[in-house]
């Protein structure tokens, strides 16, 4: 799918904590323009990104938001609408801090499937230093330019796409190629600074990224029985919980110190991380494998990621019609809790 017949297009050279004025402006519409833009467009793959919802003032009625007000603006105005891009700029530089490469800033309208809507995408291409080779006479000649790289591997780009209504634009499609657990403040720049967002959830994904990540931070901890308790009892926290939206990072903060929580926000990514969603106790369970039983005599099993009927595991049979439970092991750990 290609971005769709292009209406305007605007650019501007961006560096962190610049001020105005920016080098830049509307740039005139063509087909070799019209067809860069395509095949970043799709080479990209942005339609088909994580979704974000631009975060709201608490109790605000108007919907007002920096980004999606000028997206607006941008989309559905058929005057130039240089003054309203540079304010972009202005707001990307005020989100980049030194560490940021300087970026051409591209914003483009286009054409939607819906006639009464737009789609804008805003991109940034870092600034690389590049060769040029020229033969002059004979001669080769190399220069060192500065040029911006559509193909680089720390672009970032969103797209929203509405009507010019109450209910347009509320979200943007996000891809951010820099954004890695590592690099949380990065991620931030374009999610949270720029954009003023958050990452989208369905509840089957959020449950998910939380079980995996809890199954990953069991394994990395094996061997520490003080962050191994953490872990286990955010998942029996998780487990009981009713109704209310949760989050991976309200997790870590709830239940895990430095060492836990390290280990299991190391397979989650900044922006998902924060995103809320409500758990699938059913689907929660199957994929931690959380069993827990309780014996005639009163003693309680129970644990995570324990393989039923396995070697190595908690073995169930039934004898006269009872269920016998057999775990065996040799006892790494013992201590004396006053509470289970």
């Amino acid at each position: 799918m290609a971005a769709g017949k292009l209406i305007s297009a605007y650019a501007y050279e961006v560096a962190p904590q610049q001020r105005a004025p920016f080098t830049g402006g509307e740039i005139p519409s063509s087909t070799t323009l019209q067809q860069a833009l395509d095949h970043t467009f799709v080479r990209s793959k942005i339609a088909s990104a994580p979704a974000v919802t631009f975060v709201f003032e608490s109790g605000s009625t108007t919907r007002d938001h920096p980004i999606r007000d000028a997206a607006l603006k941008v989309s559905f105005t058929t005057s130039s609408q240089e003054s309203e891009v540079e304010l972009l700029a202005e707001r990307l530089a005020n989100s980049m801090d030194n560490r940021s490469k300087p970026s051409l800033l591209m914003v483009s309208v286009h054409e939607s499937a819906d006639i009464a809507s737009r789609r804008m995408l805003i991109w940034t291409f870092p600034q690389q230093e590049v060769f040029n080779l020229t033969v002059q006479d004979g001669h080769p000649q190399l220069e060192m330019l500065d040029a911006f790289n559509r193909e680089s591997s720390i672009r970032k780009a969103a797209l929203l796409e509405g009507a010019n209504d109450r209910t347009g634009m509320l979200t943007a499609k996000v891809l951010d190629f820099q954004s890695t657990a590592a690099e949380k403040s990065v991620a931030d720049l374009w999610i949270a600074k720029f954009l003023h967002a958050r990452l989208q959830m369905s509840d089957t994904e959020g449950t998910q990224l939380l079980a995996r990540a809890l199954r990953t931070a069991h394994t990395k901890t094996r061997g520490n029985q003080a962050a191994q308790d953490e872990i286990n009892a955010a998942i029996s926290a998780v487990r009981v919980s009713t109704g209310k939206r949760i989050s991976i990072a309200g997790v870590a903060a709830g239940y895990m110190s430095e060492i836990a929580e390290a280990a299991f926000l190391s397979s989650v990514r900044p922006e998902e991380s924060t995103a809320a969603f409500t758990l699938d106790h059913d689907r929660f369970d199957r994929l931690i494998q959380f069993k827990r039983f309780t014996l005639a005599s009163g003693v309680i099993v129970s644990a995570p990621f324990v393989e039923i009927g396995v070697d190595g595991g908690v073995m169930v049979t039934e004898v006269d019609g009872r269920r016998i439970l057999r775990a065996e092991g040799e006892i790494e750990e013992e201590q004396v809790r006053t509470r289970g």
